[in-house]
């Protein structure tokens, strides 16, 4: 009994860390499987168009059509910190490449290998186009949450 107690000790250390890495592996996939129900327990469409405005007027996009803002990846909600942290998100300021469309914010949550979404976020003159590769549904006029 006593020369079994180290192989239970040692089976038990393994069996532990191998399932930390498991999880620790898994995490971002559940995280970016369940982000827009867990967006919704913790942020409003109201809230979201509130910041993203505040934004669009910050940084206007006559500039460039496609704007990125390095310092804005730590620039977006509070409330969404904690969604997916390891894959994101990623805050831009677009203005539409084809038209004359009104500016977003698009805030995304992704990687190669699990694709991405999140939301676009403009004025509630801000619709989306159908044509986008793209899943969407809409939070309410202007905020929309995305997927691909």
């Amino acid at each position: 009994m006593r020369a079994m107690k180290p192989r239970i000790i040692v089976s038990l250390l393994f069996l532990a860390t191998l399932g930390g890495c498991i999880f620790w592996s898994y995490k971002p996939f559940w995280q970016f499987d369940h982000l827009e129900q867990n967006a919704r327990k913790v942020i409003t469409g109201a809230e979201l168009q509130t910041w993203a405005t505040r934004l669009i007027d910050e940084y206007p996009t006559e500039q460039s059509n496609y704007l990125w803002i390095a310092q804005l990846r730590t620039n977006y909600p509070p409330q969404l910190r904690g969604l997916a942290p390891r894959i994101g998100p990623f805050v831009y300021v677009k203005g539409d490449d084809d038209s004359n469309g009104p500016p977003f914010v698009s805030l995304r949550w992704g990687s190669a290998l699990l694709g991405d979404t999140g939301f676009y976020v403009g004025r509630t003159n801000f619709a989306m186009d159908a044509g986008m590769n793209r899943t969407w549904r809409a939070w309410q006029p202007g905020v929309y949450f995305f997927r691909r």
